[in-house]
């Protein structure tokens, strides 16, 4: 009994971090381990009952609750039965998470062991393509999506800027590190600051700078050799990464503020532009005049209709043809389910972020921190890369509060470790 117990945690653990690893690398690959992990972990959870932090966690199953109940008033209802199985993973991840930090207290390092380990393939294999493109006689191919190997490119900057994060924690915590494990932190901090440089994506450098000036400060107090030479380290990548790609994050955000500027003047050049920063523009035009004509929102499976038809009726045709969605996650909240749905999916930004701050938890602040930033720009939640990175994470870094306060012998476990 107790070999098949240990046989059964050993194949859940493997499940797991195969799932983090390979979920910056092709989301074709996620499928199986995913689906693995998760049924073991339900059923770890089913017999232990894993403490679940619902303060916390309590946005995300109200968003999918309401969009259970979006559902009454849709038209598509293929899609929105495609969309509840997308965000299925917003309930079932969270209390996996809490399974799985249960019969792995320390769980949450080797989880981002594998997830960082992931990163820097992602990232080997889009130097190696690049590489091939500029060979060929390509251009542009060290940045954006002719970079990226598989996942777009504000994905992959989102997903390399969290374990930046994390390995910026690891160096600036009290926790004892063998050198070599010190040292893949340093390393793994540097190249990964670097790529998202490389990628171009403006939340990307945004969300760098984020870690950067975190990292700063906590080197001011914490001014240790090993931390020193994790700074300069990573330093001197980003700047040789500048080099290149730094160019090109400038024009992008210039084109942004000229996109900014039509919008304000009303020009109608935006609607039949093409350019990325045009076409978002656009995109959140429509959802913000969704949202006011429809505070009920249009359905769980109808908003991609909804917005078609906002793109037709101001001749955006390069959105049209696209069918893009509300690139922001807030607004297409609002655009599905109104008000309700354009609140409660800040909530499920802003709830973690204010426990977190009150509580001095550092990753939960900066996860937080980093999903209120690509969410405000992109729709994260409409696609597995989103929902599973987010789920998961934010269900790992509540169980792992819960963990440490557990072994501290605490009742509050979102105090911090």
């Amino acid at each position: 009994m107790q070999a098949a117990a240990l046989n059964l945690r050993t194949a859940t653990w493997a499940c797991l971090l195969l799932l983090c690893a390979l979920l910056p690398l092709r989301g074709t690959w996620l499928p199986v381990p995913l689906a693995i992990a998760t049924v073991l972990l339900l059923v770890a959870a089913w017999r232990q009952r894993p403490s679940i932090n619902w303060r916390v966690l309590w946005p995300v199953g109200a968003l999918y609750a309401l969009h259970l109940i979006g559902m009454l008033w849709t038209d598509d209802i293929d899609f929105g039965l495609f969309d509840l199985q997308v965000k299925l993973g917003l309930v079932l991840l969270p209390i996996a998470a809490a399974a799985f930090m249960v019969m792995q207290p320390m769980g949450m390092r080797s989880a981002m062991g594998g997830f960082t380990f992931g990163n820097l393939t992602a990232m080997t294999l889009s130097l190696i393509e690049a590489w091939r493109c500029q060979a060929l006689g390509g251009e542009g191919c060290f940045s954006q999506s002719a970079l990226s190997f598989d996942l777009h490119p504000s994905y992959a900057a989102w997903y390399a800027c969290w374990s930046v994060a994390y390995a910026g924690h690891r160096l600036v915590s009290d926790e004892p590190m063998k050198p070599i494990e010190r040292w893949w932190w340093i390393a793994s901090m540097a190249a990964l600051s670097a790529f998202v440089v490389l990628l171009a994506s403006k939340s990307g450098v945004i969300g760098l700078a984020f870690v950067a000036v975190w990292l700063g400060a906590r080197v001011v107090m914490r001014s240790g050799p090993a931390v020193r030479i994790a700074v300069f380290a990573a330093a001197g990548l980003i700047a040789l990464a500048a080099m290149r790609g730094g160019s090109v994050v400038m024009a992008r955000m210039q084109a942004a503020m000229d996109a900014v500027q039509l919008a304000r003047d009303g020009d109608p050049v935006i609607y039949s532009s093409e350019g990325g920063s045009e076409m978002r523009l656009v995109a959140w035009i429509c959802s913000t005049e969704r949202i006011a004509k429809d505070p009920m929102g249009a359905g769980t499976g109808d908003i991609k209709h909804a917005l078609a038809d906002c793109y037709a009726a101001k001749g955006a045709t390069p959105a049209l043809e696209r069918k893009l969605n509300s690139h922001s996650q807030f607004l297409q909240g609002g655009v599905a389910l109104g008000w309700p749905g354009l609140l409660l999916t800040l909530a499920a930004a802003l709830v973690p972020l204010a426990f977190a701050l009150r509580r001095r938890n550092a990753l939960l602040s900066l996860f937080a921190l980093l999903f209120l930033l690509n969410a405000a720009v992109e729709s994260v939640l409409e696609v597995q890369a989103g929902v599973v990175f987010y789920a998961l994470m934010l269900g790992l870094l509540v169980a792992r509060g819960t963990a440490h306060a557990h072994l501290a012998g605490r009742t509050d476990p979102t105090k911090p470790e």
